[in-house]
């Protein structure tokens, strides 16, 4: 019951934040410089630098091209973004937004997707896709 109070608390909030009405399960688009779309791609960024072990330097956020939420048993945050590597180096930091972007540019196009489940307190970087940017 408590679960299912949550899931509707969440939806509810959603709704609120975005202004329109939302559907348990449907993604739906949110603003891409919303406090929790933001929270949710820095969170995604650190955990893309701490996972991409065959990366010598930190990326960080170029820009969000999209942002969508979906309640769901927690709230998905799916983001397109594209990422810039940085001069840090990525054994000292996972966190490359105080860094500079590296003199010889290289980016990446991501589809991510952080599950937040806030009554448990836990956030999950749950899809991690990149390739090299086309630009």
């Amino acid at each position: 019951m408590f679960v299912w109070f949550c899931v509707v608390a969440c939806a509810s909030a959603a709704s609120l934040v975005s202004g329109e009405k939302v559907k348990t399960g449907q993604p739906h688009k949110v603003p891409v410089n919303g406090t929790k779309v933001l929270r949710a791609a820095h969170f995604a960024v650190v955990e893309f630098n701490r996972a991409n072990a065959e990366e010598q330097f930190a990326y960080k956020t170029v820009n969000i091209t999209s942002a969508k939420i979906q309640i769901v048993a927690g709230i998905n945050y799916i983001m397109e973004m594209l990422l810039g590597r940085t001069m840090c180096k990525r054994i000292y930091t996972a966190d490359g937004e105080p860094c500079v972007f590296h003199s010889e540019p290289k980016e990446l196009q991501c589809r991510f997707i952080v599950t937040e489940i806030p009554w448990e307190g836990s956030c999950v970087l749950t899809l991690n896709k990149c390739h090299p940017s086309n630009h």
